[in-house]
């Protein structure tokens, strides 16, 4: 697997193969029991085996840290937005001649 997922950011992709008839169990659980995704099931379950099994300070630590990451991925894309419809305005303004400040942007 490449270091550079497409479109999962920052975050590891871990894949686990599962017999097909428990699959459907835990999937069909998750989404009509707990009304969630069999994926974001999986996340919680792995983030609750580690905060018990991990020494507290070791997994606060990375969790600060993935908090971050997550805080800096956000800002990140609206960034990218903005500067995205900043260039549609510009491209609109040269076909037409007519440019118009969206507020949005302030």
């Amino acid at each position: 697997m490449s270091e550079k997922s497409k479109g999962h950011g920052n975050r590891k992709h871990l894949q686990v193969l599962v017999a097909p008839n428990r699959a459907k169990l835990f999937e069909d659980y998750a989404i009509n029991v707990l009304k969630k995704k069999p994926s974001a099931l999986l996340r919680d379950i792995l983030y609750d085996f580690l905060s018990k099994n991990i020494p507290p300070q070791e997994y606060e630590e990375a969790r600060i840290l993935d908090d971050e990451d997550w805080k800096q991925s956000v800002q990140n894309r609206l960034e990218g937005r903005a500067i995205a419809k900043i260039v549609s305005n510009i491209r609109k303004s040269n076909i037409t001649g007519d440019f118009k400040d969206d507020e949005t942007l302030l």
